[in-house]
């Protein structure tokens, strides 16, 4: 029966926490604990953010280069209309009032020689 007494003795003297410097109470370590899973879900999700946001700006920076090249594109498109224009465009010898007046100077000239005849 001592026997049984002083191992209950011991294990109850063992099971008590010895306190070297500062002790939490039981409510304190709860709330630290709540605090340290509070942080270690904000900083989940900050790194999800992060991602999330490095992946914007990655499409960000293709979607720019996409439009510098559609850009470069109209320009071409604009310089080669240019030149179709000057290759449609009509010459000095295609005006029809310069053929109209040449060819009544021409006609009357002849008219006027032909009347100079005796």
């Amino acid at each position: 029966m001592y026997k049984l007494l002083f191992i209950l003795l011991i294990t109850f003297s063992f099971t008590q926490e010895v306190c070297d410097g500062t002790c939490f109470s039981e409510e304190e370590i709860l709330n630290i604990t709540g605090n340290i899973k509070e942080l270690e879900f904000k900083l989940k999700k900050g790194l999800e953010i992060e991602t999330n946001l490095n992946s914007q700006i990655q499409s960000y920076i293709e979607q720019e280069k996409l439009n510098e090249s559609l850009i470069n594109d109209y320009k071409n498109q604009l310089q080669w209309k240019e030149e179709m224009i000057d290759l449609v465009k009509p010459k000095w010898y295609d005006n029809k009032y310069l053929w109209f007046f040449g060819g009544m100077i021409i006609t009357s000239g002849s008219v006027y020689l032909a009347g100079q005849i005796k």
